[in-house]
């Protein structure tokens, strides 16, 4: 029973392995299988034709067939081809017998040519071509409006076959040309992404640099204080707060390097950022405030224990409102915005949902999802301070939502 059930599912396999294999080699496939039959077809019309005494009727084949089979190189040596097709119909022609299919692979191998080659190349093989039903004018000896008529059929299918090969590559080049163009802006849009997050690593650096080299300052320039007015001589005191001070110093210098490391030499420079005051949640009520209008309805609320948060982590919060509102504002229209700000033990979570009208009620148009660089911005402020952000579209409208670390207590009033 195993036995047979492994023999079950190896048949599938087997299957799925010869489809693959034959969808890679279909161009060949179609060649070959386009050969078989023009050979069989040609077998069977001398074997019931007639055909001259003095040979017998299966000798044409032994042309024809490596002829036909030449198609399989057309690929690979297209001018071959049509050259080693044409020299073998003008031979059966000029012996009367029988070419079966070689008029039809003749127009394939021109096909092959122009495909492959310039406009001029194909007026070259289209006039070579041209050989064979002159040859078979001259050899029947045509009346000269049979010989008028079997012409202009000849130059009738080459004009057709010449026009679609050329059609086929002015595709295949658009094509290629496409892909190019989507690989370029697939290249831009990273590049754009990459240039965004370092600009905001770089805001991110001046921001952070603000806080903690004021903070560290003040540690250490109270460290210092602290022990050289100290009332009493106690060593362990001493010792204690001199390597507080070390400790606050060596911090300093080190978050510095950290931060000079995130910046890029190329986005520092002066902004107008740099001389406005840190922002914090302190700020968001006047944030809201701020954006109040007849066409969003907006709505503030705070859960938990409303506590004083670190600096950094005050100023990530505000810096993601700031955002998701801003992305309301742009691309909501009208409808109803909530902001929450849950302080949890050890995490804050912050909330901005947007519920909005199917169709913008000012512009009538319908309303489009946040997009741009702004969520990746975002994402690097709370990575930094290992936390998590989430942003999706919702039924109406959008959804974003971030969680920051920070202990229970971090209440610094």
């Amino acid at each position: 029973m195993v036995d047979h059930a492994l023999g079950r599912a190896a048949v599938p396999q087997s299957r799925t392995g010869l489809l693959a294999w034959a969808t890679v080699h279909r161009a060949v496939l179609g060649d070959l299988s386009f050969v078989v039959v023009l050979s069989v077809l040609h077998g069977f019309a001398l074997s019931i034709g007639e055909h001259p005494p003095w040979i017998a009727w299966w000798w044409p084949l032994l042309v024809s067939v490596p002829a036909t089979a030449l198609l399989l190189l057309r690929r690979r040596a297209p001018w071959l081809v049509l050259f080693a097709q044409l020299a073998v119909t003008v031979g059966l022609t000029v012996f009367k017998l029988d070419i079966g299919g070689l008029n039809l692979v003749i127009l394939v191998a021109i096909y092959s040519v122009c495909v492959r080659g310039s406009l001029r190349a194909a007026v070259v093989a289209a006039t070579i071509a041209m050989v064979y039903p002159v040859s078979e004018m001259i050899v029947y000896e045509l009346s000269p409006v049979e010989g008028l008529l079997r012409i202009s059929g000849a130059v009738v299918n080459l004009v057709m076959v010449v026009g679609w090969a050329r059609a086929m590559q002015i595709g295949r080049r658009r094509a290629a040309q496409l892909e190019q163009t989507m690989t370029l802006l697939d290249e831009a849009r990273d590049q754009l992404a990459a240039d965004a997050a370092a600009i905001e690593r770089a805001r991110i650096a001046r921001e952070f640099h603000d806080i903690v080299s004021h903070n560290l300052s003040v540690v250490a320039l109270r460290a210092g204080v602290a022990r050289a007015l100290i009332d009493r001589d106690q060593d362990h005191a001493r010792q204690t707060l001199q390597e507080l001070e070390q400790s606050s110093r060596s911090a300093l210098g080190e978050m510095r390097n950290l931060l000079n490391a995130l910046r890029d030499h190329r986005t520092a420079g002066r902004d107008p950022m740099d001389w406005q005051p840190t922002p914090s949640l302190d700020g968001v009520d006047a944030l809201v405030a701020s954006v109040r209008g007849p066409h969003v309805e907006w709505k503030l609320d705070r859960r938990g224990q409303v506590r004083e948060l670190s600096s950094g982590v005050e100023m990530t919060a505000y810096r993601i409102v700031q955002e998701a509102m801003t992305n309301v504002l742009k691309h909501a229209g009208a409808g109803r915005a909530r902001v929450l700000l849950d302080y949890g033990p050890a995490a804050l979570r912050i909330e901005v949902t947007n519920r909005i009208n199917g169709v913008d009620a000012v512009g009538g148009r319908t309303v489009s999802q946040p997009s741009g660089h702004g969520l990746i911005g975002l994402r690097e402020r709370v990575a930094l301070l290992g936390g998590t952000l989430t942003a999706h579209p919702i039924m109406n409208g959008f959804h974003l939502e971030a969680v920051l670390p920070c202990a229970e207590n971090s209440d610094l009033a």
